[in-house]
């Protein structure tokens, strides 16, 4: 029987992907007054919101370790994609960007719960 401490510290990549989020998420108020996400409507706005909940829930669940966090990743990730290529915004580091953290976080995979 494996046992599991509570107390797993994340690897050094792992946090570094979470250091990535949180940048983002303390640059995430500047987009909602950026000229150009206002023009996009108040959808947007919302949308951007909806990043913040998704962004503090992958720093949480890869902190403690989680599967979770990385599939929650890759998911927000391609909907990012997504909504850029919608809105014209799509840009060669929307996907190079979470493709450089999920290639840090697969080899942690195994370890998770």
């Amino acid at each position: 029987m494996k046992i599991i401490s509570k107390n797993v510290r994340p690897p050094i990549t792992v946090i570094i992907v979470c250091l990535f989020e949180l940048l983002g998420l303390v640059l995430l108020p500047f987009s909602f007054f950026d000229e150009q996400a206002l023009g996009y409507g108040l959808l947007y706005q919302f949308y951007l919101a909806f990043c913040g909940v998704i962004g503090i829930s992958i720093i949480w669940f890869l902190w403690k370790m989680r599967r979770t966090g990385i599939y929650i990743y890759v998911a927000s990730y391609a909907f990012h994609n997504i909504v850029a290529l919608i809105v014209g915004n799509w840009h060669i580091s929307v996907l190079i960007i979470p493709v450089v953290g999920l290639l840090l976080l697969l080899p942690h995979l195994k370890k998770m719960t």
